[in-house]
């Protein structure tokens, strides 16, 4: 049994030497720093987790304000058209459209005037981003505002068309700086996962907070209004606040990375998910399109995100009016799918160390073909229970959404490709082909140009809600059984090698999928 019977000390000029004898053991000397440098290391790393953790939320904040304002763009700004300013269904399918199109166009643009644009004092990221904050937080009422010097429909739609296109021009200002922070902030690839995870933690937070606060608004309104006038009031006092969050985030944000170094040569490589040279952009597009995955990837890509759209556009109409919930119910219910969908997106790991990638998305597409159906069987008596479809298609859609995210990361690390190349193609036919789709729906509307809901359009959102997400869960079951997957998707966490024969390119396996949190670049 080793135990301690002396101890000898001896000093010397730098350092005090502790000699320990043990019974059992030689005499073993131990030479520690003074207590006055010890404490000065700890004092070091304190300040290095501190200046770590100023930094995350800084980065958090970075997304705050176009996170924010997205939610109240993407679930209430349909109804607010229809039922506030009293649009018709063809007038706001152009209004969407051309928001689209602008919003596709502009983030290559702004990509590139990134690199030409420098403000003094911030750089060309941190000072694009002040200008989208500072356009942003001041524009952003503007789109739920009365427009008083508009007299007739057209002038209406030229307004609002204007002002949303706008808000979608500005929003890559701030949401290219705020992805490539990742980068720019993190000092290792340890630092990076956490950034990236915080990306997307960041934007489940931002759009819980937002419905909370349309819930907050809503619930303590006493007054028996109908939609149009509820919408109509709330959402002017929400900009409000998205305009007060969006100056607060600016701050804390630019005060977090006030001295960050923009031009740090250590940021990650184009391989590892960087910004790619100009030069390499065309040639990786021709590399990918000679790739059949690339096209079904883009096109369930699509459908995923689709699926997640339609439910975000038509859920407040299917809720108030199909359903006739109470009014706090388009608050509170987009509340709860957005916070299941958070979890989704958290168990999709665990789920497929389980079960695997391919019963892992079927269970998921199961998940929502059931909640679709069951959405189109509601009856209206037993509005309350819409609860439980609710919470499937937020999971289902988060995991396959989730899923369709990986498998593009897997085909771009196969084909040694830029990151930056093809999620930009995506989210350009996403953004395209999403608008002209929304046209085609409201085109159907049955009462195209009422602010109230008929018997007809309260059947018309039950099937274009409910049947919308069986269709395009069937289609993305169509499209992942086409790519013939396979296998483990976390093989590579074992260290597995990327490197193939190019006769292999074209079989894209699910098991090599990254295992790294993904950052959703849409």
């Amino acid at each position: 049994m080793d135990c301690l019977v002396g101890l000898k000390e001896a000093s010397t000029a730098a350092t005090t030497t502790y000699t320990i004898t043990n019974v059992n053991s030689m005499e073993r000397p131990y030479e520690y720093s003074k207590m006055g440098e010890l404490e000065i290391g700890l004092k070091q790393k304190l300040k290095e987790k501190t200046k770590l953790g100023v930094m995350l939320v800084g980065f958090i904040c970075s997304c705050g304000l176009y996170e924010f304002g997205g939610v109240f763009w993407m679930t209430y700004f349909n109804p607010y058209l229809q039922t506030a300013v009293g649009l018709s269904s063809g007038d706001i399918g152009t209004i969407v459209l051309v928001a689209q199109i602008t919003d596709a166009i502009a983030n290559p643009s702004v990509g590139i005037l990134i690199e030409h644009l420098k403000i003094p004092l911030f750089g060309k990221k941190r000072g694009c981003h002040l200008i989208g904050s500072i356009l942003m937080t001041t524009l952003f009422p503007l789109l739920w505002m009365n427009c008083s010097f508009c007299n007739t429909e057209l002038s209406r739609v030229v307004y609002y068309g204007i002002v949303a296109a706008v808000l979608n021009s500005i929003t890559p200002f701030m949401f290219l700086p705020h992805l490539s922070m990742i980068a720019l902030l993190a000092k290792n690839e340890k630092q990076r996962l956490i950034f990236g995870g915080i990306s997307s933690f960041g934007k489940q937070f931002w759009g819980i907070l937002a419905y909370s606060t349309m819930w907050l608004l809503i619930g303590t309104d006493k007054n028996d209004e109908n939609l149009g006038q509820l919408l109509g009031e709330k959402l002017k006092i929400a900009s409000y606040v998205v305009s007060g969050i969006g100056v607060i985030c600016t701050i804390v944000f630019h005060a977090s990375v006030w001295n960050l170094d923009e031009n740090k040569t250590d940021a990650i490589t184009d391989t590892d998910g960087g910004v790619p040279s100009k030069s390499s952009m065309i040639s990786d597009l021709k590399t990918v399109a000679k790739n059949p995955n690339f096209y079904i990837l883009g096109l369930l890509y699509f459908v995923c995100r689709s699926e997640l759209s339609l439910y975000n556009v038509y859920q407040v109409f299917f809720f108030e009016q199909t359903l006739g919930l109470p009014k706090e119910a388009v608050a509170y219910l987009p509340f709860i799918y957005l916070s299941f969908a958070g979890i989704g997106s958290i168990a999709v790991k665990p789920i497929v160390k389980k079960l695997k990638p391919m019963p892992t998305f079927g269970l998921a597409i199961l998940a929502v073909i059931i909640a679709g159906i069951a959405i189109m069987l509601q009856p209206k008596q037993y509005g309350n229970v819409v609860i439980l479809p609710v919470i499937f298609v937020s999971v289902g859609s988060a995991i396959m959404y989730t899923l369709s995210l990986s498998l593009t990361s897997s085909l771009i690390v196969r084909l040694r490709v830029s990151d930056v190349a093809v999620w930009g193609a995506f989210n350009l036919i996403d953004r395209i082909l999403f608008g002209v789709l929304f046209v085609v729906v409201q085109e159907f509307r049955p009462c195209p140009t009422s602010k109230s809901c008929c018997e007809a359009c309260s059947d018309f959102y039950r099937y274009v809600f409910g049947g919308g997400l069986v269709l395009f869960a069937l289609l993305a079951a169509a499209l992942i059984l086409s790519t013939r997957l396979t296998g483990d998707v976390f093989a590579t966490s074992r260290g597995e090698d990327y490197q193939t024969k190019d006769s292999d390119k074209n079989q894209l396996k699910l098991e090599e999928v990254v295992e790294n949190p993904i950052v959703d670049k849409s």
